[in-house]
């Protein structure tokens, strides 16, 4: 069992990038072969990061709550 029940990470990308206008990388497109990964750069300054962080956390806030767990 996973914290997020994400079954497809590009669709969850996609998700993410729509209503938070953030944009990470999902994990398969790194070969990764589980479908509930993405990853993150860390190249923005300190406060792009924080504001992202706190986008990410509110998505990921609702994501759960749509998502059953």
């Amino acid at each position: 069992p996973h914290l997020y029940p994400i079954v497809d990470d590009r669709e969850f990308i996609l998700e993410l990038l729509n209503e938070e206008r953030v944009l990470l990388v999902q994990g398969t497109g790194f070969n990764w072969s589980d479908t509930n990964h993405a990853r993150v750069v860390f190249l923005p300054n300190v406060d792009d990061l924080t504001e992202a962080i706190g986008r990410i956390a509110r998505f990921l806030h609702g994501y759960r709550k749509r998502h059953g767990t």
